[in-house]
């Protein structure tokens, strides 16, 4: 992200990647102002309830979703959105964009036995029972694109 707002376009080049239905609501002067926890920390440190990240590289390098596990909860960060296709990291991605996206899910998977509640980044919270499916249609939307076919996804605007 440091060398998007290094760039004098970056409010451009951060708007190519905001899907059409929601650049107008998206607040582009927000990018970049919050300090992100150094790569590897397990738990956030502060006096609430134990919340451990899971990071993993899928929509940004650094992305990390939030389980606070004594109330069963998961904050998803921009995964698992039932109104949102997965957001893949077009500009940052140092490996294969797909693959990297791919692993998110696998690790949220992991965290699944214990979630009551999904809280995504966009979209409607849910219970348990649509968190492995969320997790199974992000997958059914990504796993098109890396065998070079088209997704058929209903989250997808329909003009494109």
């Amino acid at each position: 992200m440091r060398d998007v707002l290094s760039d004098a376009d970056w409010k451009a080049l951060v708007a190519e990647g905001v899907p059409p239905e929601i650049a107008e609501e998206t607040p582009l002067d927000l990018c970049g102002l919050n300090t992100g926890l150094p790569a590897g920390t397990a738990r956030i440190p502060w006096d609430g309830p134990a919340v451990r990240t899971i990071e993993h590289p899928a929509h940004i390098p650094g992305h990390a979703a939030l389980s606070i596990e004594q109330h069963g909860v998961l904050v998803a960060g921009d995964m698992l959105s039932d109104v949102l296709i997965p957001m893949l990291d077009n500009f940052t991605s140092i490996n294969d964009p797909i693959e990297d996206y791919l692993v998110g899910p696998r690790l949220l998977e992991g965290a699944a036995d214990n979630v009551a509640v999904l809280i995504p980044g966009h979209g409607s919270v849910s219970g348990t029972d649509q968190l492995r499916a969320r997790i199974d249609q992000d997958r059914a939307y990504v796993h098109p694109l890396r065998d070079g076919h088209a997704p058929d996804d209903p989250r997808m605007p329909v003009a494109w």
